[in-house]
């Protein structure tokens, strides 16, 4: 593979003197975003320079166990993994990786090709936390040499004083590790019964997810009313975009979908501040000024409290546990991890429901939110995953797969779902 200047850069921003931080998990960059994706850290220039639009996104991936291979081999196979499940491909020619180090920090760069046949320049650094755990992030690139230096040098930076951070922490008995990917297919219990929802195992992963997009929309109801509705769209990174999605983006089989629902598969682009949608398989086209806007994924097993209703007051087949199961507009969680689907509307939302109601066997059981997903685990063995996302302000209304629900004293299901 053929020098390319770009690629001298590394070694040289790497060497730089580290300095110390506050004592966060992963610091941000000042005047860079920074969001957490079920334990990645993905960091972006606030405002990017040059008149052209150029990307520079920066993937902090969590700390995981080294399973008895040397820093080098593990580095080159978290590489070959994290390109092969990316969709990206090497370039002609391409060998032996040519892996550098300045001996805490080892990188490798190249040009990679994603799934659109877009090129990227791409950085892979890595540091070893503790003999048996290490730290990998990415850096992808417009191919810019200029715009690539410019953000670069920030990036390393942070990342040779991450690596002094997770050394502290790993001495002081505080680090965490991941110890299994937080995609990966739920085993089924023993006495799970025959209906528990199949989860594909090639279902999405947090970095080919965008995020959530709201858009407001108005439909005719059959008596001639017009009535607005804020509909959920899956957006991902390599340009599609998903309709009214129900099944958690990480059980969801992308391929089988495509050719099952084509019409709600579309194409994307965002440009000044203006999103279009082309829906080929309907030969329409869309472009949405305004009144659209990006849902809040959840925290890692965070937890909600209280009683919601659906804001079009109908029965959420969608969170049924089987077809004759019962199912009811009303949901409600505690911070006890339980949810049940009840069957009557207190009148208090906040008002602490009875044991009974999340003991029921077909109706109730555990959850467990983590980015755009939410996974119900039935105490009759069910478990389904499906979609979820916050949106409005604050985290008290959210969608479960094709529904949105609101706190039962909420006015806000009549402002959602009228004009």
């Amino acid at each position: 593979m053929k020098t390319r200047p770009y690629l001298l850069l590394v070694l040289c921003l790497l060497i730089n003197e580290i300095t110390s931080f506050a004592q966060n998990s992963v610091p941000p960059i000042s005047g860079w975003d920074m969001d957490e994706k079920s334990g990645s850290y993905i960091l972006k220039p606030g405002k990017t320079t040059g008149t052209e639009p150029k990307e520079f996104v920066y993937e902090i991936m969590p700390v995981t166990k080294g399973e008895g291979q040397s820093i080098e081999d593990w580095f080159s196979g978290a590489i070959d993994k994290d390109i092969q499940q990316s969709g990206f491909a090497l370039p002609a020619g391409t060998g032996k990786k040519s892996i550098t180090t300045n001996q805490t920090i080892i990188s490798f760069s190249t040009e990679l090709t994603d799934k659109k046949g877009k090129a990227w320049y791409v950085t892979y650094v890595g540091y070893q936390v503790t003999g048996s755990e290490n730290r990998m992030a990415r850096v992808m690139s417009s191919p810019d040499v200029k715009h690539y230096a410019t953000y670069m040098r920030p990036a390393a930076d942070h990342f040779g004083q991450l690596a002094k951070l997770d050394a502290s922490a790993a001495a002081a008995g505080k680090l965490t590790v991941k110890a299994t990917p937080t995609h990966t297919r739920q085993e089924t219990k023993a006495h799970a019964p025959t209906q528990s929802e199949h989860i594909p195992e090639k279902g999405l992963h947090s970095h080919e997810i965008n995020g959530i997009l709201i858009h407001l929309e108005y439909n005719t109801t059959p008596d001639g009313k017009m009535v607005r509705v804020y509909k959920p769209y899956l957006v991902l990174n390599d340009g599609s975009i998903y309709s009214e999605p129900v099944v958690s983006p990480y059980s969801l089989d992308v391929a089988a979908s495509k050719l099952k629902e084509p019409k709600r598969w579309g194409t994307w682009k965002l440009k000044n501040n203006s999103f279009m949608v082309e829906w080929s398989a309907r030969n329409e086209t869309e472009k949405w000024f305004k009144n659209w806007f990006w849902a809040t994924p959840s925290q890692k097993e965070e937890k909600i409290e209280g009683s919601f209703m659906t804001v079009n007051g109908i029965e959420n087949d969608a969170l049924k546990s089987f077809d004759k199961a019962g199912a009811s507009k009303f949901l409600a969680f505690n911070n006890a991890g339980q949810f049940t689907l009840t069957t009557s509307p207190y009148s208090n939302g906040n008002a602490t429901l009875p044991a009974s109601e999340f003991a029921k066997r077909d109706e109730a059981g555990t959850y467990v939110l983590n980015d755009y997903s939410i996974e119900l685990r039935f105490n009759n063995g069910t478990v389904i995953r499906r979609i979820f996302y916050f949106y409005l302000q604050g985290k008290t209304h959210f969608g479960v797969g094709n529904s949105v629900y609101v706190p039962k004293q909420s006015q806000s299901a009549a402002e959602v779902t009228s004009n």
